[in-house]
């Protein structure tokens, strides 16, 4: 990153430029209506080790920087800058049920701008800088032939209603969105001993893991945007996220014959950030109050039948807060997801995902493909990293 900063006439430095990114990634994300006041949570996410970190669940992922160059210049006679915005474009294949091809999408995360002010007035307004990051995803799709983008919006307001509408007009797009529920439960409450003693670690196993991402598919392969659908395209994920997390793995539920009754795979969040809530509401006052948000475990990918998943992941919370100090699990739900009794809490964060694509036929025949019979189309089955 050097190099192109120095061509640039930019302050080279790679130790400044972590530095920068590190601070406009931590700003707090706000899943708050500041103009109804609902919602119950904001919090600030400290990534660990970065790029490497994220870099192993997508080594595919892009990274849009908003630079501001300054007056004044440093010891070599580059300028000086300020990251005004910063965002992740990450590459997941789907399959168009349609026509049955592999296509590429776009999931865009991590969108962040600068917190900086002077005299108390902030400088980077954030419906600018959206927009300004937005103008480069789209040129991104369109260089690169990609139909579909989406993101996770935060909590739905008039502000990301009329965003969108925005958006969607200057750029040319369609688009549609996606109400999705996160729930985030104790492991100390939600435990048990007894089913984490019966769990089997089969990330070594060649054949389990082919036979876990065959079941995945047959579960979830009719949503709209399943992010791994061939098993080399989850196999390549799932070798680099247990190269660098050690602790994240795939567990099974076997039955009295040794057959996989329920499987997930477990990921670590401790290893990537840290989590902290800022001015909390509700029961989540009680969460920052414990400091357990340091470590969060994610149960994703899950198959199985519903008593079985159960069974698992009470496993799974006894095992990582035991084995590792993990305290919470995250799970999230959306419209006909059948695992979304299990996944119920008090401690519950609304919010919206949201769809962007170029070529309307296209992807309007997909999402019929995809359409349940009560008319709901669930969008993916769970990112890897939110």
């Amino acid at each position: 990153m050097h190099e192109v900063l120095g061509e640039l006439d930019l302050h080279a430095s790679q130790e400044f430029f972590e530095h920068q990114c590190r601070e406009v990634i931590s700003v707090p994300e706000k899943h708050i209506d500041e103009q109804t006041g609902k919602g119950q949570v904001t919090f600030r996410v400290c990534f660990r080790d970065l790029p490497r970190s994220l870099a192993s669940i997508n080594a595919r992922a892009l990274v849009v920087l908003c630079l501001h160059p300054l007056a004044e210049r440093d010891s070599a006679g580059k300028r000086n800058y300020r990251l005004a915005g910063y965002s992740h474009v990450n590459c997941f294949d789907y399959r168009d049920h349609p026509t049955g091809r592999v296509l590429p999408s776009y999931y865009y995360n991590l969108l962040r701008v600068s917190s900086y002010s002077e005299n108390g007035k902030a400088i980077y307004r954030q419906c600018g800088m959206f927009a300004t990051i937005f103008s480069i995803f789209d040129e991104l799709t369109r260089i690169n032939g990609v139909n579909v983008g989406y993101a996770n919006f935060g909590r739905e307001n008039r502000g990301m209603k009329r965003s969108m509408k925005t958006l969607s007009r200057l750029f040319g797009k369609g688009y549609n969105k996606f109400p999705v529920d996160s729930y985030i439960k104790i492991n100390r409450l939600y435990r048990s001993r007894r089913w984490s003693r019966k769990l089997v670690d089969i990330s070594g196993d060649e054949e389990r893991v082919r036979e876990f991402h065959e079941r995945n598919v047959q579960a979830r392969g009719g949503v709209l945007l399943h992010q791994y659908p061939t098993y080399e395209s989850f196999r390549e994920m799932f070798e680099g996220l247990r190269g660098y997390s050690r602790t994240s793995r795939i567990y099974m539920l076997p039955g009295k014959n040794g057959e996989m009754l329920a499987a997930a795979l477990a990921i670590n969040w401790g290893d990537y950030f840290s989590l902290t809530l800022e001015n909390p509401r509700g029961f989540f006052k009680v969460v920052a109050a414990l400091r357990i948000t340091d470590r969060i475990l994610w149960s994703t990918n899950s198959v199985g039948e519903v008593r079985n998943v159960e069974r698992l992941w009470k496993g799974l919370a006894y095992l990582y807060e035991t084995k590792h100090r993990v305290r919470l699990s995250l799970m999230m739900a959306q419209p006909g997801d059948p695992y979304a009794r299990l996944k119920r809490s008090l401690l519950r964060d609304p919010f919206v995902y949201f769809t962007m694509y170029n070529r309307v036929e296209e992807y309007e025949a997909l999402e019929s493909s995809c359409r349940q019979d009560d008319g709901y189309i669930p969008i993916f089955t769970e990112t890897p990293l939110t």
